[in-house]
């Protein structure tokens, strides 16, 4: 039986705010102590990041407490943006194993140290289990990392975020650490993971026929540019929808799919279009045969993803209810895309229930699509653990 609580405590003395949040998740929690503790706060209580550790450790008796700074955190009940905030998760569970890890720095090639961390937990993943990663952006190489992981592991889930706020930093245990990579593996719970990325399909998909390297000249045997222009001209009120908007591209992640919907895709940025060469560059590499479909994310395409997003993560929990579960929400999103508070968090506790929740809002975050690792932007990840096994 796993049993979890929440708290959060915003304003005040940010060792006294860790306390407090502390002392309501554990009641939440109905027990007196916990296995674990993740402890998120918002940037201004570096200073104070020692004595949050001692604290939350003093109340809850975890034996292993991991966390790291956010532009904001978040439980199940509220979203804090722009006030300081301490949110406590805690977690106790016969069956679940917790295998905490810390790399101090990340300055080696990202795929060294994935290599390393995949030395570190692989006995504890080598039977199910998953990754929560939370990384400092100071020497972060996301790509090489995942690589790293999977040479060591295969495939194995990985979640989380880059740490955030002003300044950055990595919660381990008593320590507190800058450019550092904090987490743990986690076994003995099966994990159900859903990727909100924002984005609505538009025009139609279309394969790859002639690109090099992340530039891609044709599509469908036509200029990238024109069936970039044509999937915009698809949009009702385009340039109004523009304007508000942005527009990326969706790499199919299974081409043999069809019909392609919402979750189908891998999203990546734009970052130049030729309209002398009919050139579009994306923020990744592509192949020919590769399936595109263009993509616009603002706050209506955002809302419907992640309602989408949790419809097929309570279909996948066939009833079952969550024990606990974590959220990571890019930065990008929040009040400034939505323009209204606790957007994100009333909608999964619409959609699964109430349950204990705990996250921040982070510069970029770590999630599976189908059986693979991928770095995102602009995304929820949303992670949870069933109480009932399948």
């Amino acid at each position: 039986m796993i049993a979890a609580g929440s708290g959060l405590f915003v304003g005040g003395a940010p060792e006294d705010a860790a306390l407090e949040a502390s002392l309501a998740a554990l009641a939440g929690s109905g027990h007196d102590s916990a296995d674990i503790a993740l402890v998120f706060v918002t940037g201004d209580a570096y200073a104070s990041a020692s004595r949050i550790l001692h604290g939350v450790r003093r109340v809850t008796g975890a034996r292993t407490v991991i966390g790291c700074s956010g532009a904001g955190v978040l439980i199940e009940r509220r979203e804090v943006e722009g006030e300081a905030a301490v949110a406590v998760l805690t977690v106790r569970g016969e069956r679940l194993a917790v295998t905490p890890f810390l790399l101090e720095n990340q300055e080696r090639s990202g795929a060294e140290a994935g290599v390393d961390l995949a030395d570190r937990v692989g006995g504890a993943v080598a039977e199910g289990g998953c990754l929560l990663l939370l990384p400092d952006v100071q020497g972060l190489d996301p790509q090489g990392l995942l690589t790293g992981l999977h040479e060591g592991l295969g495939f194995v889930p990985v979640m989380g975020a880059v740490a955030a706020g002003t300044p950055i930093f990595e919660l381990f245990n008593t320590d507190c650490v800058r450019g550092g990579l904090a987490g743990v593996a986690l076994s003995g719970a099966q994990s159900v993971v859903g990727v909100a990325q924002g984005c609505m399909p538009i025009g139609a998909p279309y394969v790859i026929t002639r690109a090099e390297t992340n530039v891609i000249y044709e599509i469908g045997s036509r200029p990238a540019v024109e069936i970039l222009k044509e999937a915009i001209r698809s949009l009702e009120n385009p340039e109004e929808r523009i304007r508000r908007a942005g527009i990326f591209a969706g790499l199919a992640m299974d081409p043999a799919k069809s019909p392609l919907e919402r979750g189908d895709f891998l999203v990546r940025n734009l970052v130049g279009v030729d309209q002398q060469s009919g050139a579009v560059a994306l923020a990744e590499p592509v192949k020919v045969g590769q399936t595109i479909q263009f993509q616009i994310r603002d706050a209506r395409a955002a809302r419907e993803d992640l309602h989408a997003t949790l419809q097929g993560m309570a279909k996948r929990l066939g009833g079952r209810q969550p024990a606990f579960g974590c959220y990571f929400n890019c930065a990008g999103r929040g009040q400034g895309l939505f323009g209204a508070p606790n957007h994100d968090v009333t909608l999964i506790g619409e959609q699964l229930g109430e349950f204990p929740l705990v996250g921040f809002f982070g510069n970029g975050e770590f999630a599976p699509i189908g059986r693979r690792n991928f770095f995102h932007t602009y995304t929820g990840v949303l992670v949870v653990f069933p109480r009932d096994p399948m």
